[in-house]
């Protein structure tokens, strides 16, 4: 197997934390959003919807959508990431939530900031993130984690998008658990790893621009 990705990106930041938490050390194929490599044929041939991250098994088959790819990397070892216990729902619960909620209420933020969109409706996004922001540092109060008692999919899922918060001028003030949750999250040595992964490929792109 190998994963697709461009790891500055949220989406795939979130299979390289995994695919480094797990020790599974599967190859890494760029695809610079930079340049419009998303768009080539035979990347859509991969995934139609021309996004990253995507999976490509040894067959030739394929498996796109970032929290997929998540699940199915935990298939390969035993892992509390992804537990065999009904805690698994509960970790769907805050995946489905980071999909319909999280990611949206921030994407307008990452739009101005980086993609230089400046009809990005800002106020709304703020509207957005004050709600389910509050969601967020009201279930994070007196937990280290979002479900059970480490590090699951959940926190990586959820956590992903925040990496672009001083970049992208998150207005997150005021949620001292969320900032105390991301930081740990930070922490570990996935995380780590999959920021040196990043730093790396932006320092290539900045360089060839």
């Amino acid at each position: 197997m190998k994963l697709h990705v461009f790891p500055p990106s949220p989406n795939s930041r979130k299979v390289l934390v995994v695919n480094a938490h797990l020790g599974l050390n599967l190859p890494l194929e760029l695809v610079n959003l930079a340049t419009g490599e998303q768009h080539a044929p035979g990347f859509v041939a991969l995934n139609p919807n021309a996004k990253v991250p995507v999976l490509e098994y040894e067959d030739g088959g394929t498996l796109w959508e970032s929290n997929a790819i998540m699940a199915r990397l935990c298939a390969e070892a035993e892992t509390t990431l992804w537990p065999k216990s009904d805690i698994r729902y509960d970790i769907l619960r805050w995946q489905f939530w980071e999909t319909a909620h999280w990611t949206p209420a921030l994407s307008p933020f990452i739009s101005r900031h980086i993609f230089g969109q400046m009809d990005a409706d800002l106020d709304s996004a703020a509207t957005l993130t004050a709600k389910f922001g509050a969601v967020l540092d009201t279930h994070l109060a007196g937990r280290d984690w979002l479900v059970g008692d480490g590090v699951t999919l959940a926190d990586i899922s959820v956590a992903c998008i925040l990496s672009l918060r001083d970049q992208c001028q998150y207005p997150l003030d005021g949620f001292a658990n969320v900032h105390r949750w991301i930081a740990a999250v930070e922490t570990l040595p996935a995380w780590q790893i999959a920021e040196a992964q990043v730093q790396e490929v932006l320092a290539k792109v900045q360089a060839a621009s």
